[in-house]
């Protein structure tokens, strides 16, 4: 749907056998309803002859369009050139008519009927709301400005109709769409931009919302990737396009890239220093590599020794541990022969086989590094109130949240990941791309 705001001047409907500009617009856009506004002398002539209503009546029957058309009377308004009256007016009501409209449908608003005033309040609108709207200037036929005057007193509405040489099928349109700079949606985009470069997609996305209408498919549909890749939702990923030349996932292999891509979120914890969040998010990553060190070094997979309960949480089969030889190594880890109870699978219980059954000595060590502080600083960040920064991550394991990623890092390297070399710095080559679709 169209909706057209358009002040009421002298010009208007016709002067000079032309177009005034609030015919015009109806002529070229065909709104489906159109607000007019009127001030003491333009509600004068209105209740005269119903000249504006009339002729954009007859504007409709000629072109089969019917207009929904309001009145907004001002009968106080004697005195129409007050900026400061029109500024807060306008507002309201333009801010009430776009609040009415559906997201799809288009306002449009008429600056070049009306007073200076008027004219000046409209123009500092288009700069400065929030709320959007295309603005229109239509341009003299003259070329020229209207100096002439034209006689308004006995206005004869229907032979100006009858002459009005703009109902020509030939009518020239002159009409233009004006190019405000505005403001607030300029800060808005530069918003997007600073919540995209510090890797927060959720507020970015939140006010490419109120701005979609203004934003390229491209640059709208990227910042929806880039928040549903930072929750994971690979599935909706899938379903949004993101133009040329947007390349995600750099690892193949659904469970290698769901773990490659669970350890760029990890790394953008650390880089905006959430450092709770990302000692507490170490867990399902460590269990999930450990699994892969077990199969690829040391040739046990899991799952044949383990079941699953009801709720998708592996437990360990004693008795398949045993037969394969292995129940021993966790026997002897809890301190004397048939002292392991089984239950559910825990880091731990991986690094126990790692450490009896791995030949790389290395591989050991960063597993035992990491499991060390997840035992010991992730639980206590996951179950008790403290403050998690750098330093008191350094105090508790010797090593900082960057030093911790590295062997992360590590450990992902050595489980069989073809990573490309820029592969780790993806969300930032994403970054990059999103910043070019909102220039």
């Amino acid at each position: 749907m169209k909706v057209l705001f358009s002040p009421v001047g002298n010009t208007d409907p016709i002067k000079y056998l032309r177009d005034g500009s609030l015919l015009h617009i109806c002529r070229v856009y065909e709104p489906d309803i159109v607000y007019l506004y009127l001030s003491h002398e333009m509600l004068n002539f209105h209740k005269e002859d119903n000249r504006y209503v009339w002729t954009l009546q007859q504007l409709g029957l000629m072109q089969n369009h019917s207009y929904d058309i309001h009145i907004i009377e001002r009968d106080d308004l004697i005195n129409a050139q007050s900026y400061d009256f029109f500024y807060p007016d306008f507002n309201g009501i333009i801010k009430k008519i776009r609040a009415e409209m559906a997201p799809e449908d288009t306002l449009y608003i008429n600056m070049a009927s009306g007073t200076p005033a008027m004219k000046s309040a409209l123009l500092v609108l288009a700069t400065l709301t929030e709320y959007s709207f295309i603005p229109v200037q239509v341009n003299s036929p003259q070329k020229k400005s209207n100096i002439a005057l034209e006689e308004r007193i006995g206005y004869d509405k229907e032979s100006n109709w009858e002459l009005d040489e703009d109902n020509a099928e030939n009518f020239e349109n002159r009409c233009v769409e004006v190019k405000c700079f505005h403001l607030m949606r300029l800060l808005k985009i530069e918003e997007i931009k600073k919540f995209v470069q510090i890797y927060d997609y959720q507020a970015a996305f939140a006010i490419a919302e109120e701005i979609k209408r203004e934003l390229s498919t491209e640059a709208y549909n990227r910042l929806n990737i880039a928040r549903n890749r930072m929750m994971l939702n690979d599935q909706a990923v899938s379903k949004i396009d993101p133009g040329d030349g947007f390349c995600l996932f750099p690892v193949k292999g659904r469970n290698k890239r769901s773990i490659f891509e669970y350890a760029l979120v990890l790394d953008i914890k650390r880089k905006r220093k959430e450092y709770g969040d990302f000692i507490r998010a170490i867990t399902p990553i460590v269990m999930d590599i450990l699994e892969l060190i077990l199969k690829q070094y040391c040739g046990i997979i899991l799952d044949d020794y383990c079941s699953s309960d009801g709720n998708g949480v592996r437990r360990w089969d004693k008795r398949r541990l045993r037969e394969a030889n292995y129940l021993y190594i966790f026997d002897n880890a809890y301190y004397g022969s048939g002292s392991f109870k089984g239950g559910p699978v825990y880091s731990i219980h991986l690094w126990n086989l790692i450490d009896a059954t791995c030949r790389e000595d290395e591989i050991k060590l960063k597993v035992g590094e990491i499991i060390e502080i997840e035992q010991n600083v992730r639980n206590q960040a996951a179950h008790e109130i403290v403050s998690v920064t750098d330093e008191w991550i350094k105090n508790k394991t010797g090593k900082n949240a960057d030093e911790i990623f590295s062997i992360i890092k590590y450990l992902i390297g050595k489980c069989g990941f073809n990573i490309p070399g820029s592969a780790w710095n993806s969300y930032d080559n994403m970054n990059q791309k999103i910043l070019e679709a909102l220039q």
